[in-house]
């Protein structure tokens, strides 16, 4: 071969070399630059179509260079799935009242990662509460029954000034739904309850109050349950044997025997109420809703707690938005120290007759407005102050007033009304 063609072949074969990459030190072309740049994080995490065991998770759509992203979504710190396309995801085989955590993290085909969403807490929803045929089904309390200890997640309350009830002593309990609280809304009447909250109120009496150590005598526990918005009610009456207690609808009589705090033995025919009884006392407008639970009625210190009833409830997570602050006082009607007799004549007829005597009640035919929000010239009471003496000391069941929930003169309190009914007249 002449030498020129073989230079030329020489030349032409390196070349061939470097522009089929078998040199090392090659680089690619701009339009060839490898992709390096990271996907925006997913944004707007959020739920939607949530139950008791199951939600969807949905997300604002990540964007990158290339245009093309799938996800990664991560419960509790945990990789549940890498191979999301789209910008939801179903998640299935959830507990009940359980919180949980989700993040999302967004890639690209070259495998950039964005950073992590915010992370999501939530919370599934509470198994629908439904009413059982026996008492210690209904996850009130812990142990033996006539214990009456409350479960977990069962918070006691009290409230300043009570309903008579033929001098039964009462237990009030409230339990939310893990993750919910009773919001305020903006008065200081009835908090707003999340649905599956229960409220039960167990009546029963020492068979002592001089040495309560002798046992109780547990008649009844009534429940509330909201379920889907609304309010039912229900009440269990407890057997002999203090071991359980039986959903029923209906009103019986129980007589009661037992030694009062000044060593006096009292009987008492009880009246347990029919569920047309209770709906009675707790309607307004045909809505059946609480009537202890109104925040003023809790604004104090109680006894299971050295701070104010309403900031513990805060504290513990129960209740949300709300100061004692910002919230009235209903008086101690049995606080002559701290309150006139006209504070605590008005708080007993709220209490005791309220819930009745009221736009909406259940009487509506005296034209008579009980609540202490009401002013005093607008209730009716200075009018009807003579028909309100008489029916306060009546035990005839169809003129004493409350005609539910007492069988007997509520003594004491008769007197404080006389003098505070005495005190209007001037």
């Amino acid at each position: 071969m002449k030498p020129y063609l073989l230079k030329l072949f020489s030349v032409i074969f390196l070349f061939i070399i470097v522009a089929c990459g078998g040199d090392d030190d090659y680089s690619p072309t701009e339009t060839e630059t490898t992709d390096t740049e990271n996907p925006t994080p997913p944004t707007n995490l959020r739920t939607s179509n949530k139950t008791d065991s199951s939600l969807q998770l949905n997300w604002d759509a990540s964007t990158d260079n290339v245009g093309v992203v799938n996800y990664a979504v991560f419960q509790d710190g945990n990789l549940i799935n890498n191979e999301v396309t789209g910008t939801s995801l179903p998640i299935q085989n959830l507990t009940a009242e359980t919180e949980y955590s989700f993040s999302i993290i967004a890639f690209d085909a070259e495998g950039n990662e964005s950073e992590s969403s915010e992370i999501l807490d939530t919370c599934t929803l509470a198994i629908t509460l439904e009413y059982k045929t026996n008492l210690s089904d209904m996850g009130v309390f812990t142990g033996s029954l006539s214990d009456m200890a409350p479960a977990e997640g069962v918070q006691l309350y009290e409230i300043n000034s009570t309903l008579f009830t033929d001098y039964a002593k009462k237990q009030r309990l409230v339990r939310l739904p893990n993750c919910e609280t009773m919001e305020y809304r903006g008065d200081d009447l009835l908090p707003e309850f999340p649905d599956n909250t229960l409220i039960a109120k167990t009546f029963y009496y020492n068979k002592n109050d001089q040495n309560p150590g002798e046992g109780k005598l547990i008649i009844e526990t009534r429940i509330l349950l909201k379920i889907n918005g609304n309010w039912q009610v229900g009440n269990y009456i407890w057997n002999e044997a203090q071991t359980e207690a039986t959903y029923t609808e209906n009103g019986s009589v129980k007589p009661i025997s037992y030694i009062n705090g000044d060593n006096e033995t009292l009987n008492i025919d009880y009246e347990i109420p029919s569920k047309q009884d209770c709906f009675t006392c707790h309607n307004n407008d045909n809505t059946t809703l609480p009537v202890g639970m109104k925040l003023r009625s809790m604004n104090f210190t109680p006894s299971y707690t050295s701070q104010n009833q309403l900031a513990y409830l805060e504290s513990i997570g129960m209740m949300e938005g709300v100061t004692s602050e910002n919230i009235s006082i209903l008086p101690d009607w049995t606080d002559d120290a701290t309150y006139d007799i006209l504070e605590r004549g008005r708080a007993y007829i709220d209490v005791n007759c309220a819930h009745c005597h009221q736009p909406g009640g259940a009487v509506t035919n005296f034209n008579l407005d009980f609540r202490l929000e009401t002013p005093f010239d607008d209730t009716g009471i200075y009018a009807n102050r003579g028909e309100i003496e008489a029916r306060v000391q009546s035990t005839a069941p169809v003129y004493r007033m409350p005609q539910l929930g007492r069988t007997i003169v509520h003594e004491e309190a008769v007197a404080m009304l006389l003098e505070y009914l005495e005190a209007i007249e001037n």
